[in-house]
């Protein structure tokens, strides 16, 4: 929109108990869509958006002081039909209503065949603090959250305390979950002392001195600069750098602290310990390069704390300690765990799968591993892989799940077996099969890097959706309460990242036949994922055209997309979509497909 010279800013903080770390952006996002579209129409500038556990918050620059009045002639009934002896019939009177105009208000005009009554209609004219106090609290609690927390009068991601309401200088009389608006806000938890709000940037510059760091980019790059420089003086690297995009929305003043374990603990597989740092304390762990030129891991971490004082010896050697006693507790557990798990072979784990029910009324999870083994041994020779290789990683692909460490750590889940099955002297390329089958676990994910690990991941999918589609269990609607759309999008991106060549309904067909109809659906199933990874890709239509050849080679279907879309960008290519274009154009009404194949004689060139 434009810039209204005679605008002001408008200001909104939202001051909560801590968010968790996913509805961060998701409420800073919300609030601004909300305010956005609670003064549309008004005139206004740029907006910023300000995100943290805390709080979040939105200006609006340059906001006009209310909506732009506007007047327009709205035509109506005909006169003869709105006035009988001059008087207003009902038609005319309901006209007025309608356009919120007095019966005696409306006029006469020429319409396109004769006079009609009309009526001027004002709109706009709304003032912008009007538009804010009635509508700053739907925009609020509209904003959508997985789940949400009941106090009061009302439901939001947590309580929220605090609301700051500003336009220009004067203070909009908002309420909020029954929190009236004002300009005093709160910095750190630590840090006492009330802070007046005047406007945006003094906001963020007086929160700061309170060890609030608004902005969610200045947060980020401090995080990443102090990690660098304490790994740096360690002569060490950060590790599990993916966690910044979680601890950003964790702390309001960030400050990384050094601590440290126990070496001994070091003896554990390594990505045990890396995902424990992670998953549970959020902390990053560090790694040198040792002789062999590998980088390992080192029994020291770094915590990314979010105390104002942690900068004090005192207070940072407080801070190590507590997070090295509660890390090391669960490498601790970890360890007993790991050495019950020990002392039962990788197929002994397996044997106890027979009380895992996979889904209600489809079996156990002993029976699918049965299953995924017999159907690895089958897709080896699709894939290139030792069938008897791709037979025992399969039958052994979910034996971990009944471990105590997996039952610890599910995110180990695949990790341990691949550790046990080492331990236990597996033929080579099982232990690593067992691990890749998860692959890939989410969109962007590696696929697996060994032909028996890409048998045994296939299997694995192929196997769910041949079992629960031949059990009637397909999704209905939008609701895939047993992840059928992400196993059915793993076969696609398998398929297509392997270069697999072979027809789709032979490929699901080496589970085991199905009646037609369950076949359809499922082919059906299938295709609807693999057109939607096309069409991240390609534009929609071309993908219909490539998939309406009635090719169910996965591989082919993206090569025809491919050479096609590059023909398109040709010249060639858009002279022949204009001359389609045209055809279709003339040919829109007709339905007839006949045609003379005769040559048309007289007309020009004959």
């Amino acid at each position: 929109m434009t810039t209204a010279p005679q605008g002001q800013a408008l200001f909104v903080e939202i001051r909560c108990e801590e968010l968790p770390a996913r509805y961060v952006q998701r409420a800073a996002n919300g609030l601004k869509k909300g305010i956005v579209a609670m003064i549309k129409g008004v005139e206004h500038g740029a907006v910023r958006v300000w995100a943290g556990p805390r709080r979040v918050a939105v200006e609006v620059a340059d906001v006009a002081v209310g909506r732009p009045q506007e007047e327009k002639l709205v035509t109506g009934p005909p006169v003869a039909a709105a006035f009988r002896d001059g008087k207003p019939t009902k038609t005319a009177i309901g006209f007025a209503r309608g356009r919120g105009v007095d019966v005696d208000a409306l006029e006469t005009v020429d319409g396109p065949r004769g006079p009609v009554v009309a009526a001027r209609v004002r709109t706009g004219g709304e003032q912008t603090v009007d538009l804010v106090a009635a509508g700053l609290e739907d925009a609020v609690l509209s904003i959508d959250f997985d789940k949400t927390m009941t106090w009061g009068p009302a439901k939001w991601a947590r309580p929220i305390h605090g609301v700051v309401a500003l336009y220009g200088d004067a203070v909009v009389p908002a309420t909020v979950a029954g929190v009236a608006a004002g300009r005093t806000t709160l910095g750190h938890r630590l840090t006492p002392g009330p802070l007046t709000v005047q406007a945006a940037d003094q906001w963020v510059g007086d929160l700061r001195k309170l060890h609030v760091v608004a902005d969610r980019n200045e947060r980020r790059a401090s995080i990443e600069a102090q990690l660098a420089e304490a790994a740096g003086a360690l002569g060490a690297r950060t590790g599990a750098m993916e966690l910044v995009d979680e601890v950003v929305d964790l702390v309001e003043w960030p400050a990384v602290v050094v601590a440290s374990f126990a070496e001994e603990l070091l003896d554990l597989p390594p990505r045990l310990l890396v995902e424990s740092m992670g998953v549970h304390q959020r902390v990053f762990p560090l790694l040198r390069a040792s002789e062999d030129g590998e980088d390992a891991l080192i029994n020291k971490f770094l915590v990314v704390s979010n105390h104002p004082n942690a900068g004090d010896p005192e207070c940072a050697a407080t801070i190590a300690t507590g997070n090295a006693r509660v890390l090391a507790a669960r490498f601790h557990d970890a360890r007993f765990f790991y050495a019950e798990d020990r002392k039962k072979s990788l197929a002994d784990h397996g044997a106890q799968l027979t009380g895992m029910q996979w889904i209600r009324k489809a079996g156990t999870m002993a029976e699918k591993s049965v299953r995924v083994g017999e159907l690895a041994g089958r897709l080896a020779p699709v894939v290139g892989a030792d069938a008897a290789v791709a037979a025992r990683a399969g039958a052994l692909a979910k034996a971990d799940l009944s471990t105590q460490m997996v039952g610890e750590f599910p995110e180990l889940q695949g990790h341990v077996g691949r550790l046990l099955a080492v331990l236990d002297g597996e033929p080579d390329g099982v232990p690593m099969a067992i691990e890749e089958h998860y692959l890939p676990r989410f969109a962007d994910d590696g696929l697996p890097a060994t032909p028996a690990g890409l048998a045994t991941a296939l299997a694995d999918r192929i196997d769910t959706l041949t079992h629960t589609f031949r059990l009637g269990l397909k999704p209905k609607g939008s609701a895939d309460p047993l992840g059928l759309r992400r196993a059915a999008g793993g076969v696609v991106t398998l398929v297509l990242g392997a270069g697999l060549r072979i027809q789709l309904d032979d490929l699901l067909g080496l589970a085991g036949a199905l009646d037609d109809d369950t076949a359809a659906a499922l082919r059906t199933f299938v295709l609807a994922r693999a057109r939607a990874q096309l069409m991240e890709r390609f534009p929609t239509d071309l993908v219909d055209a490539v998939l309406a050849s009635g090719d169910l080679d996965l591989c082919a279907l993206a090569a025809r997309a491919e050479a096609l879309n590059g023909a398109l960008q040709t010249d060639a290519g858009a002279d022949l979509r204009t001359t389609f274009k045209r055809v279709l154009n003339i040919v829109k009404d007709h339905s007839d497909t006949t045609y003379d194949p005769a040559p048309v004689h007289g007309g020009r060139g004959a």
